[in-house]
């Protein structure tokens, strides 16, 4: 009996064996990339990899993480453009942050050389653009270098914010302060809208890392209305020490996105939904309990006027986002009806993606306010055998099952199967959660 037990397991491929027997967050990357390893075309598996490589040199697995990337690039011949091209910039980035500005160029001069295979007249130039952009979003491209004006602008900016940031860890005030008011004066001469509020998140940020309140409140008042709007969200508020503001801003959210809710004609109320509900988790958060209450209350109250042009997933994400506020605000038990709400909606989707999507994260809510064992028993339930090793292996993982986990990953049916449904467990493990 032993001997035949032994020849079965002998007969398995290996990216169906050698499970992590815990929940060490390296060693879950390091199997991953060997099921990466074990992926037939090279393609699939260099992007398969990127992730787990990234995770392991972020953890300080630098060394490690170049092995990897080197093996992978040895697996693309120069004719695979793309995946040479990203797998490249991967080891570029890890050897930048590392200081390892050899190392660096040398990945650089991989993604550079795949240029004579832009054959066709609209990939002209790819590879060697993606060299200058890379350069331009680390700070480490003369602007004069730029090919437009786009490029000269992220080149000055993110160049000022890594002398910012080289300052600081020097403690250099002044130049530190040269550096922002560099960030400033580049993000203000912006006309695209979306890119010069995200730069001016960062000017705001940095100088809160200076501690300068009156450069923060300087730049505040430079700002037009909408600017001032997009960029002092919530979270920047919050980043900036302004508590009062926060919460503030925080109520206006919530009844602005209540009147859109009113007349909304697009299917996504989910969006809106969403919005309020992290509201009023903060608000919550916040010790605003009755101000919380009420502007749920008010929510839930109006949610049956709301024109919903369709059910299915996008219903089932609007009662999930109510259910994670209830069980906040008022305990898990006073958000069971939403929570079933949100699966029955889920289950009315016709497009099979979305259906799995709502289904998985009603279960997932289901465990994240306490009921983790039935959450369970529901992922075992699901007739998708793909589906259901996905959302089973979250879940044991979450519980710490490791024995149960390693039976439902052996379960699975190639190499990609593997490498996917390890990185979604990745997410339930210690450090492994979403930042």
């Amino acid at each position: 009996m032993g001997k035949k037990k032994s020849a079965r397991a002998a007969a398995e491929p290996e990216w169906k064996t050698k499970w992590p027997r815990n929940g060490d967050l390296a060693s879950w990357f390091r199997c991953m990339l060997q099921k990466c390893m074990a992926i037939e075309d090279d393609p699939t598996a260099a992007s398969h990899a990127q992730l787990p490589i990234e995770s392991l040199a972020e953890m300080g697995h630098e060394s490690e993480a170049i092995r990897w990337v080197n093996r992978f690039l040895k697996r693309l011949p120069r004719e695979w453009v793309l995946p040479t091209v990203r797998m490249a910039r991967v080891g570029a980035k890890i050897s930048l942050d590392a200081g390892n500005l050899k190392r660096m160029e040398k990945y650089l001069a991989i993604m550079e050389s795949t240029e004579p295979f832009n054959t066709r007249k609209c990939d002209e130039g790819f590879s060697i653009n993606s060299v200058r952009n890379f350069r331009a979003d680390n700070g480490i491209l003369d602007p004069a270098d730029a090919v437009d004006e786009d490029q000269r602008s992220r080149a000055a900016f993110w160049g000022a914010k890594r002398r910012f940031k080289q300052a600081l860890a020097k403690r250099r005030q002044k130049l530190a302060r040269q550096a922002v008011a560099e960030m400033e004066e580049t993000a203000c001469q912006l006309k695209k809208r979306s890119r010069r509020e995200s730069f001016l998140y960062f000017v705001v940020t940095s100088y809160a890392e200076l501690k300068d309140a009156d450069a923060v409140k300087r730049c505040i008042r430079r700002l037009d209305k909408d600017d001032r709007e997009r960029v002092l969200d919530v979270r920047t508020l919050q980043v900036l020490g302004m508590k009062r503001e926060a919460i503030a801003r925080a109520k206006k959210d919530i009844a602005d996105d209540l009147e859109l809710l009113a007349t909304m004609e697009s299917p996504n109320i989910h969006f809106p939904a969403m919005s309020i509900s992290e509201s009023l988790r903060f608000l919550f958060a916040q010790g605003e309990v009755t101000s919380a209450k009420r502007w749920l209350r008010r929510a839930l109250r109006e949610m049956p006027t709301w024109p919903a042009i369709e059910y299915g997933w996008t219903t089932s994400a609007v009662y999930h986002a109510f259910a994670e506020a209830m069980a906040v605000i008022e305990g898990p038990q006073a958000a069971e009806q939403l929570l079933a709400q949100a699966m029955e909606d889920g289950h009315l989707e016709k497009r099979t993606g979305f259906r799995k999507a709502a289904i998985n994260d009603a279960i997932d809510l289901k465990a994240d306010i306490g009921r983790l064992e039935e959450a369970i028993d529901d992922a075992r339930k699901l007739r998708s055998p793909t589906q259901r090793r996905k959302e089973l292996g979250k879940l044991l993982a979450r519980a710490g099952r490791w024995k149960e986990l390693r039976e439902v990953l052996s379960q699975v049916t190639s190499p990609e199967e593997a490498a996917d449904v390890m990185w979604w467990i990745k997410f339930e493990l210690p450090g492994g959660e979403v930042k």
